[in-house]
């Protein structure tokens, strides 16, 4: 049997990723580039589109050079990035990751003002920092002249490397509707929107199809090596792809796979998969494009994830003692429960929902005499995983659904100790599918079409219930400190 083999590109945050693909979405080869942020105690969070872009053109010429046969890549992409450029191809602003946080006070400004709301029914994107749309109207006070000038265009970086490699300027309608600037039930740029910003459909890149296929320029097939007929798939976002990974798996008897999933990365997100547009009134929740059927997800995102646990192992002696990252995670699960605190809210990067308040900050509770080191990075852990959770019950209250399993992707459910902690943690049955990337096997789904493998193996972990009790009554005081931690922000703001 001949199997199709193509390369998936995943624009992350923190890592840019190849990965080389066959038939049935099986993941043969990955290799990986770390990204370089530039952060600031102002909120800034930039990565350079230049050198991502270099580090991009390395890794399609390693992956080129070992299978030259492949001729075909489709990109999976951060949400919520934004960076400008002028007509002859200079960068006027570096990316704009979701992590920045500068253009906060103008969200703040529009929720207090209640424009908000009308700004969320028609873009499906919450009114936060994080949204490009907020991004935009932050720019135009911070950076005016960025908008005086009308051949100014901005984008992703998805579509900024799709320009350098094809010379089309566009953005698949997932990663669009993701910037805040889509009217949903058009499926177009919102003209209303556009117009809050100053900016008009010429400055922003064409929309077009997750599968569009788009040549690559013949300067790039020489120089990099790439098979004369190379073409890319727009694609679609990261967190859409996660969910559509479930059109991946054929039907299967017996138990099957929970609609919801847990993306745990260096931001976290609880989506569910639908085929009907519902943009929730409260805008607490999401509701993005996920594919050219169209598909949607709707959910919520925690800003504090993986990056959390990432800053306890850095300042917390365990990477001065040479421990690894899975050292540091073996120590905690082994010290002893505590019900009495500490307690940490993982505000580091302020926190989306169910807040949606980029004013958070990252504080312990709970702090006694006897109170360790261990105590405080064990509550770091904790943290995390109440904050998830606080997310997860509201999606499912929202769905109005009783099933209380959830499907988890991510490296730390590897360990099914650590899993079992979580499920204790999170007070729900963890349903783990396989080591794949969930946005691989989604971006496979675009490639190959649904419903092509024929075996699915998953494994699930219920909540140990003596310890998912305990663990019940601490979640109690730490939503208890984390709303009013959210309540005194907002009253010191206003």
């Amino acid at each position: 049997m001949q199997y199709f083999q193509y390369f998936v590109a995943d624009l992350g945050t923190t890592n840019l990723k190849f990965a080389l693909m066959e038939t049935p979405y099986r993941v043969l080869d990955t290799i990986e580039a770390r990204n370089h942020i530039q952060q600031n105690s102002d909120g800034k969070h930039e990565s350079n589109p230049l050198v991502v872009f270099q580090q991009f053109v390395d890794l399609l010429k390693a992956m080129q050079a070992k299978y030259p046969w492949v001729n075909t890549l489709i990109f999976s992409s951060q949400m919520h990035a934004l960076l400008a450029m002028n007509q002859a191809g200079h960068i006027l602003q570096n990316t704009m990751t979701w992590a920045d946080l500068r253009a906060k006070h103008v969200g703040q400004e529009m929720q207090a003002s209640g424009q908000a709301a009308a700004f969320f029914a028609q873009s499906g994107t919450p009114i936060h920092a994080m949204n490009p749309f907020v991004k935009l109207a932050y720019l135009n006070i911070a950076r005016p002249e960025l908008f005086t000038d009308k051949t100014v265009q901005f984008m992703d970086i998805k579509a900024y490397i799709i320009r350098q490699l094809t010379g089309n300027f566009v953005i698949d309608r997932p990663t669009a509707s993701a910037m805040g600037l889509m009217d949903l039930v058009q499926n177009t740029w919102s003209e209303d929107l556009l117009k809050v910003v100053g900016l008009t459909e010429n400055q922003l890149p064409a929309l077009v199809d997750s599968t569009k296929e788009l040549p690559v320029k013949s300067d790039f097939i020489q120089s990099l090596g790439l098979a004369n007929d190379f073409h890319i798939l727009a694609g679609s976002t990261d967190g859409a792809l996660a969910n559509l990974s479930n059109l991946a798996y054929a039907n299967q008897k017996g138990q099957g796979l929970s609609p919801f999933v847990l993306s745990f990365g260096t931001s976290a997100a609880v989506r569910t998969l639908t085929d009907q547009l519902t943009l929730h009134k409260s805008g607490r929740i999401f509701t993005y494009i996920v594919n050219d059927k169209p598909h949607y997800i709707v959910g919520g995102p925690v800003n504090n994830a993986g990056n959390a646990l990432d800053w306890c192992h850095q300042h917390f002696g365990f990477r001065a003692k040479g421990q690894s990252f899975s050292d540091m995670l073996a120590t905690l699960l082994a010290h002893d429960f505590s019900a009495s605190g500490p307690y940490f809210l993982p505000f580091l990067n302020g926190e989306r929902a169910p807040y949606w308040n980029a004013n958070l900050q990252a504080e312990f509770k709970g702090i006694q005499g006897h109170t360790s080191q261990l105590d405080m990075a064990k509550a770091v852990f904790e943290g995390v995983f109440f904050e998830i959770r606080q997310v997860v019950d509201m999606v499912f209250e929202t769905a109005d659904l009783d099933q209380k399993m959830i499907q988890v992707n991510g490296k730390i459910f590897k360990n099914p100790k650590i899993g079992q902690w979580i499920a204790n943690i999170m007070g729900i049955t963890l349903q783990y599918v396989s080591d794949d990337d969930a946005s691989l096997v989604g971006a496979g789904v675009l490639v190959e079409g649904p419903s092509l493998r024929q075996d699915l193996s998953f494994s699930t972990i219920a909540p140990d219930e003596k310890m998912a009790e305990k663990y019940k009554e601490k979640f109690r005081l730490y939503q208890k400190y984390a709303d009013s931690a959210d309540r005194e922000s907002k009253t010191f703001l206003y």
